[in-house]
């Protein structure tokens, strides 16, 4: 047995076995075996060593690879200079910030990859200032000039020394592309003053006016805010505003052509249906199909837009309008990041329109209430004074001793009684508008034929109606039995009669009562100056009263209150006039 011995270490053992009888190892070949196992002993530590130097390497190669795919795959731009503040290594990211190549940069300063950051910034002398103290200079903001089809950059770059057992090797690099950052942010300090400039009125039409104008500021070359109609039933354009004020002729003339409410119209698709609409390219033939006439069409092929947005304007669950937003731009497509920061500024400019709205809404609220109170005031004092004055004149002929004559008595008492029966009229229109906008309304409901209503009030009405010149041509034979409350229905239809002999005096005066199916309907009608189809709207509302002659005759509550009385009967009062040709005033009740 010969070891296998290197220095100190013991690597193995040699057996050797002579198997002829009687034969020994001679002591030449035993120091050929010594010899034999030192060679052995090198060659097996050389192929010990040569497998661990392979094992290195292969761990090296794959540390490489790790940190090569690290940084190819790293979202920020990251790199290494030299001590020279040459580029040694660049990754895929800071090569693309730089608009180069990482083939361009190897070996190059940063004055010979970008000599505009350079004269502007200083770069190298911060890198040697690293370099030199040993101290990391972290999170700079700088800009990367813009370059041919690449525009400026803002990043954020950091710079450290990078150390080997206490020698500096040279500079690390980390830029990030802070583009989209910057974008947000200012995309939020642009959302943050047109919160302010969207509120600074409480005008509607400006608010809307400087709707457009924030909105053609920041996304668009055109700008056209479309407001629903009070009757809901078309759009009425209301502002409109261009980034550039050459084109105002054609803004104008869009200004005059709002979209009329037919299917299909992708205006009126928003409208209905809430939700925003985004036409990244749009085409010629887009643009006819959009066109309601020859001359809109004229008008959109000279706006030329070449990709659209619309979006609703929504407040308190409502769809007020649409806000459309064009580019006219033919390297401009809008994206889904345009529509969403469109839509967050509409909500904006909605909360405004809507705030607008309610305030002139308010604003009409109180002027009409400032008005009621003055001509509540004025009719209310109307008949006080003309009852005042009966009593006065009584009073003082009775202190004189000189008692009136029955007949002066008679009229005199008749004059107290109309002014007083006005009086209690106005009193009782203004409790029943404060039992309606209280709900404390109560109906007392009875078994009741409506017919013979109706015969019993124009009976009653018989002497006022010869007053006025009116004859009543009534149509109530057949018993009409509904249950309601007498009283009340008795209030809505001395309403519609006394508004037919004030409105239509010296005309006759029809009155009906029919059954139609499970619905009793009671028909007045008077052949008066009629209605206009937009008065007939308000006619019904609070406050609302005549023109001309009749204008300060009322408080404008009669036919307000008449129509809330049937609603609590769970019934309707509607009118039917043609100016010039009377009106028919209809009172439907349920008959159970």
């Amino acid at each position: 047995m010969v070891p296998l011995v290197l220095g100190e270490r013991r690597l193995g053992v040699i057996n050797l076995v002579l198997f002829t009888p009687g034969r020994r190892y001679t002591e030449q070949e035993t120091k050929y075996a010594e010899e034999l196992a030192r060679r052995v002993s090198f060659v097996v530590e050389h192929a010990r060593l040569y497998r661990e130097a392979q094992g290195a390497l292969r761990a090296r190669d794959t540390s490489l690879a790790l940190l090569e795919a690290f940084l190819a795959a790293s979202p920020v731009g990251m790199g290494f200079l030299d001590r020279e503040l040459r580029y040694v290594h660049v990754n895929p990211v800071l090569a693309t910030i730089n608009g180069k190549t990482r083939e361009e940069h190897l070996g190059r300063t940063v004055h010979e990859v970008l000599p505009e950051l350079e004269r502007s910034t200083h770069v190298e002398a911060l890198l040697r200032g690293v370099m030199e103290s040993g101290e990391p200079l972290l999170n700079r903001e700088n800009v990367v000039p813009a370059r041919p089809d690449i525009p400026p950059r803002p990043v954020r770059t950091s710079f450290f020394p990078v150390k080997v057992d206490g020698e500096t090797l040279g500079v690390g690099v980390t830029v990030l592309d802070t583009t989209e950052e910057k974008r947000v942010e200012g995309g939020l300090r642009f959302l943050a003053e047109a919160t302010t400039r969207l509120s600074s009125s409480l005008d509607l039409r400006a608010t809307l006016e400087s709707t457009a104008r924030v909105v053609a500021e920041q996304l668009a070359d055109y700008c056209l805010v479309d407001v629903r109609s009070e009757d809901g039933q078309r759009l009425e354009r209301m502002a409109v505003a261009a980034r550039q004020p050459g084109t105002s002729p054609h803004l104008e003339e869009a200004m005059r052509m709002a979209p009329p409410p037919r299917p299909g119209s992708p205006l009126w698709e928003v409208l209905k249906s809430g939700r925003p609409w985004l036409l990244s390219e749009v085409t010629e033939a887009m643009l006819d199909t959009a066109a309601s006439q020859d001359e809109h069409l004229r008008v959109l092929r000279e706006l030329r837009p070449r990709s659209v947005m619309m979006v609703p304007l929504i407040a308190r669950e409502r769809t007020l309008g649409v806000l459309t937003v064009l580019s006219l731009e033919t390297a401009r497509r809008y994206t889904e990041r345009d529509l969403g920061f469109l839509e967050d500024l509409a909500w904006r400019a909605a909360l405004a329109v809507d705030n607008a709205t309610l305030f002139q809404q308010a604003a009409r609220a109180v002027e009409a209430r400032d008005e009621f109170v003055a001509i509540a005031t004025h009719e209310l004092r109307t008949p006080l004074s003309a009852l005042s004055l009966q009593l006065v004149s009584l009073q003082r002929a009775v202190d004189a001793g000189n008692m009136p004559t029955p007949e002066r008595l008679k009229q005199s008492l008749v004059m107290a009684q109309r002014q007083t029966e006005r009086l209690e009229q106005l009193v009782n229109h203004l409790l029943d508008v404060s039992r309606i906008s209280t709900g404390r309304l109560e109906l007392e409901l009875e078994e009741v034929d409506l017919s013979e209503v109706v015969r019993r009030l124009v009976m009653r009405f018989e002497e006022k109606l010869a007053e006025a010149g009116c004859v009543a041509v009534v149509d109530a034979d057949a018993p009409v039995r509904a249950r309601v409350d007498r009283l009340r229905v008795e209030q809505v239809l001395m309403n519609l009669l006394s508004n037919a002999m004030k409105y239509a005096p010296g005309q006759p005066v029809e009155l009906s009562v029919a059954r139609q199916g499970t619905e009793a309907v009671l028909g007045v009608r008077d052949y008066g100056p009629g209605i206009s189809p937009e008065a007939q709207a308000r006619v019904f509302e609070r406050y609302q009263r005549a023109s001309g002659r009749h204008s300060r005759e009322s408080l404008g509550l009669g036919l307000y209150v008449a129509r809330q009385l049937a609603r609590a009967h769970g019934g309707e009062l509607s009118v039917e006039s043609t100016p010039g040709q009377g009106s028919l005033f209809r009172l439907r009740l349920p008959l159970g």
